[in-house]
């Protein structure tokens, strides 16, 4: 098999050989990477993602704009463009000298719900954008805008 010259059947040495061999499985390697890159951008679509926020100041919803970019403060993601945002009542709780929580309503505030158009990849989880899985209950600070809030996801979907 090897002869005297260290050449595999006479024709290839046996250190070439081995050398060919690391190379094939490298381009092997890099060529699977690619085909999953490839798959993964292909499941990217548009979403609605809905965040709610029991109690803001009213300068917060004030300082929003319909169209303004939205990122997560925290991860630094981009979570898409503002499409909608609404404020309501105040949703606050406080605990009575009874031990009896009680809701309350402080002057001043809102509760906020607003939705935004993302790009991401809808999982069985949520979605998931620059890495990072968003699922409804999620908490997390958001910009939008000029505006920030400490906020949950309230509900993702598909963008229509």
């Amino acid at each position: 098999m090897v002869d005297q010259n260290g050449k595999l059947f006479g024709k290839i040495n046996l250190i070439d050989l081995i050398i060919i061999l690391v190379l094939l499985a490298l381009v092997a390697t890099v060529a699977v990477r690619v085909m999953k890159n490839r798959e993964a951008t292909s499941t990217i679509q548009k979403v609605n993602i809905t965040f709610y926020t029991e109690e803001v100041p009213d300068y917060v919803p004030k300082a929003m704009e319909k169209g303004a970019p939205c990122s997560d403060a925290t991860e630094n993601s981009a979570l898409g463009t503002l499409e909608s945002f609404e404020t309501a009542d105040p949703l606050g709780y406080v605990t009575n000298t009874k031990g009896q929580v009680e809701a309350v309503t402080r002057q001043g505030y809102n509760s906020l719900e607003f939705t935004t158009l993302a790009s991401g990849e809808l999982t069985d989880n949520g979605v998931k954008i620059n890495g990072v899985t968003y699922a409804v209950g999620h908490s997390l600070t958001v910009y939008a805008g000029k505006a920030k809030a400490y906020c949950k996801i309230k509900d993702i979907q598909p963008a229509a």
